[in-house]
């Protein structure tokens, strides 16, 4: 393999994207070749800056397959000389990325996060305020739909600690949601959901007196969670959560 072949295939390497004999060529190459160990370098370098210093945020299931739809398409059609191509692939997809974000989700994810710390820490001061106690969501989601015209998934948190206690209308702002309410030996934790086209909201998470809020959405709910512990299991469980498509049963 010489440069020709070799600078294509640079951005790949790095991303362990290359097919084994590809890649075992590649190394080849770049046992011989400083040019082409400096753009590597280079890449890892750029890399490892904008992580580091770089915009922080879970963008919602919609606006993540916008930017990938843009990634194929820069990736599709290259219009830059390489090695440098990567850093314009790189700058399309932030700057498209921050962008869309922008325009389509606007931030309020903070009043957001401060008025379901409210309810949480309102309705957990004695014991959990649940409306209808039950474990069954086959039960919860007939009274939900008679009560706000919505039934949320069915969210099984067994295997993170935590189990349904039942459920209750509650007011987030002026906005009607489901709460969900999971218990264990150490808290309670509560999950808000209402329909994802009445106010979409973008990911984030933050602390909010002692409580821990995340806010997030997939296609079929916006959802705040709220607890107090902490916990990074429920971190786990919300970025594996906010992409699923089905609901979740039993």
């Amino acid at each position: 393999m010489d440069c020709d072949l070799a600078n294509p295939n640079l951005d790949a390497f790095v991303d362990g994207e290359l097919d084994p004999g590809v890649e075992r060529a590649l190394e080849e190459h770049l046992r011989t070749c400083a040019d082409c160990r400096s753009t590597v370098w280079e890449i890892r370098e750029f890399r490892s800056l904008f992580k580091a210093s770089g915009p922080r945020f879970k963008a919602p299931l919609e606006l993540r397959l916008r930017v990938l739809n843009l990634t194929q398409h820069v990736r599709a059609k290259p219009s830059v000389p390489q090695p440098y191509a990567w850093m314009a692939a790189a700058a399309v997809l932030v700057l498209g990325a921050m962008v869309v974000f922008l325009v389509s989700a606007p931030d309020h994810s903070k009043e957001l996060s401060k008025e379901a710390a409210v309810d949480y820490s309102r309705s957990t001061g004695a014991e959990p305020l649940v409306e209808l106690a039950s474990a069954d969501f086959g039960v919860l989601k007939p009274w939900f739909s008679d009560k706000v015209g919505f039934a949320p998934p069915a969210i099984d948190l067994h295997e993170y600690g935590y189990e349904l206690a039942g459920g209750r209308v509650a007011l987030l702002g002026e906005r009607p949601v489901v709460a969900l309410i999971y218990k264990q030996a150490n808290g309670t934790l509560i999950i808000y959901c209402w329909p994802p086209k009445q106010d979409p909201v973008s990911y984030s998470q933050r602390s909010v007196d002692d409580l821990r809020v995340y806010i997030w959405a997939n296609s079929q709910c916006n959802y705040v969670l709220v607890e107090r512990s902490d916990d990074p299991k429920i971190s786990r469980f919300v970025d594996g959560f906010q992409d699923q498509t089905a609901p979740v049963s039993y």
